[in-house]
């Protein structure tokens, strides 16, 4: 995962990351098996933590998968995977031997779109800085991030 190489990058700046899913402990253990990250994961299956920093959800619409589909196909080309036209998030989601199953499914059915945020925090708990998906660009900005060297701006203007 991206956010791998970027945890290292802000910890070296004096920044700690720590990432919370929408998924129970047993489901993240599972899945950060395939997908190893070197950084803290909290598991917050009821989305308690996407509320508080006021997260949203998007209902699945055919513009939304549109979108979704769209991003993983610009991936694939990136990653230079032969994929049919529809299929380039079955693909790219394959490629480290993850398979989905019901449990996630049903996450994804309670959760239905969660949203994806970046925050940074300062020393004495104060929320200094926020990117939520899709905020700015609506559904051009889905799987949209801030870069490494954005975020490192950024925290570099954080108090500790």
């Amino acid at each position: 995962m991206l956010l791998g190489k970027t945890a290292e990058k802000l910890k070296a700046a004096g920044v700690q990351t720590l990432a919370v899913v929408a998924t129970n402990a047993q489901r993240a253990r599972l899945f950060f098996r395939f997908r190893p990250v070197p950084f803290p994961v909290g598991a917050d299956p009821d989305l308690t933590t996407h509320r508080a920093y006021g997260l949203p959800q998007l209902a699945v619409t055919p513009e939304l998968m549109q979108a979704i589909e769209s991003v993983s196909a610009d991936l694939a080309r990136e990653l230079r995977l032969k994929v049919p036209a529809e299929g380039a998030l079955a693909a790219i989601e394959g490629l480290d031997g993850y398979a989905r199953t019901e449990a996630d499914a049903a996450d994804f059915q309670r959760h239905q779109a969660q949203l994806v945020g970046q925050f940074l925090v300062d020393g004495a708990g104060i929320v200094r800085w926020t990117n939520i998906e899709c905020q700015r660009d609506g559904l051009a900005g889905v799987d949209r991030f801030p870069t490494d060297d954005e975020l490192l701006a950024v925290a570099q203007t954080v108090p500790r």
